[in-house]
């Protein structure tokens, strides 16, 4: 079935947005055995996300059609990472699992409960957010306290990197050789993502997200409102700015914007440049933790409650709403004019 925007909704979109191939119908939806809790990855001609009962899914992202399916023994969280033929995911209990993307078939799995410090006590080494790939390895950060690589082709541990006391509770990014990590207790890190040697690094008064990298430079955001901009070569800092609202999501860069979202349920527009504010769009949908998108001069932004706004990236204007049952949840995607969300279904609106 599909469903359309509301049609004073859709007129907006047409008089405001006419340059956006994005239309507002619903092109398929996708109902899997349990609620989706992670983020949406699209791969060729494949949709990749999984649920709070360990089922990780394989669709064709033109039709909604399951490909595949494999079950796993935990819940699945952050956006699942395609390396090469391979797709890798995590899971709650800490363990990174390989599957064939042609198939669903098994490749390596890595991690999971069961380890000890270096006194032998017993140490929870679950995690709550997804992988980075890049350089032939798989990152992930546990609630052990450590960012951990593991080789893409069997799994095996590559190196181990011990944060703060507070630890890591979201994926790092990896570009360009390096891997950027944001701890809970406001340290921001850059790695050498071959050894896992720190290189450099700075903060922030409070948690910081998942970090975004364009463009040279890389651009992370906290828990304390702040939002930082660093040129790679050199380190060197650019900006920083503070929007005086929590932060809770990655930021998003594109189009020469920043746009983040924070946990009163407010999306906020930065100058990529200066850092400024441009605008400011209040949901009233409660905290936002899936990342907006930004394409098309549109911008996408869900919260836990409410629908899937979609605004008008020059000014921040409501533009039109997607339809969603209980909240977004997960990051969604945005490929070929079409965009995926998950509000506990998987949809995709075009």
């Amino acid at each position: 079935m599909k469903r359309k925007l509301f049609t004073a909704l859709i007129l907006v979109f047409v008089m405001a947005v006419s340059a956006s191939a994005f239309s507002g119908n619903e092109k398929w939806s996708f109902k899997p055995d349990s609620p989706v809790t992670s983020g949406v990855a699209v791969s060729g001609n494949n949709i990749f996300f999984g649920t709070e009962t360990g089922r990780f899914y394989a669709l064709n992202k033109n039709t909604g059609r399951p490909i595949w399916d494999y079950k796993a023994e935990n819940t699945i969280y952050g956006v699942p990472s395609v390396i090469g033929n391979n797709v890798v995911f995590a899971i709650g209990s800490g363990e990174i699992i390989c599957l064939a993307i042609s198939d669903g078939s098994y490749r390596w799995s890595a991690g999971g409960i069961g380890g000890r410090d270096t006194r032998g006590r017993r140490v929870n080494d679950g995690l709550s957010d997804g992988t980075a790939t890049g350089g032939g390895l798989v990152y992930v950060s546990k609630d052990d306290r450590k960012v951990h690589a593991f080789s893409a082709n069997d799994g095996r541990t590559a190196w181990t990197y011990t944060t703060g006391d507070q630890g890591v509770r979201v994926a790092p990014t990896y570009s360009d050789g390096l891997l950027f990590v944001g701890e809970y207790d406001g340290i921001f890190s850059i790695l050498d993502a071959k050894s896992g040697k720190r290189l450099n690094g700075g903060g922030a008064g409070g948690a910081i997200n998942t970090p975004t990298v364009k463009n040279g430079n890389v651009y992370f955001s906290a828990w304390d409102g702040s939002v930082n901009a660093v040129q790679i070569k050199g380190v060197e800092p650019l900006w920083n700015v503070n929007v005086h609202d929590t932060i809770t999501t990655q930021p998003e860069v594109a189009e020469g914007k920043i746009i983040v979202g924070t946990g009163r349920g407010a999306v906020i527009a930065l100058d990529e440049k200066t850092g400024r504010t441009l605008w400011r769009f209040n949901t009233n949908s409660g905290n936002i933790s899936a990342k907006p998108i930004l394409a098309d001069g549109v911008v996408f932004a869900g919260a836990e409650s409410g629908p899937m706004f979609v605004l008008d990236a020059r000014t921040g204007r409501q533009v039109g709403s997607l339809a969603s049952e209980s909240g977004v949840n997960g990051n969604p995607a945005y490929s070929d004019g079409v965009l995926y969300f998950s509000d506990g279904d998987l949809h995709a609106f075009e």
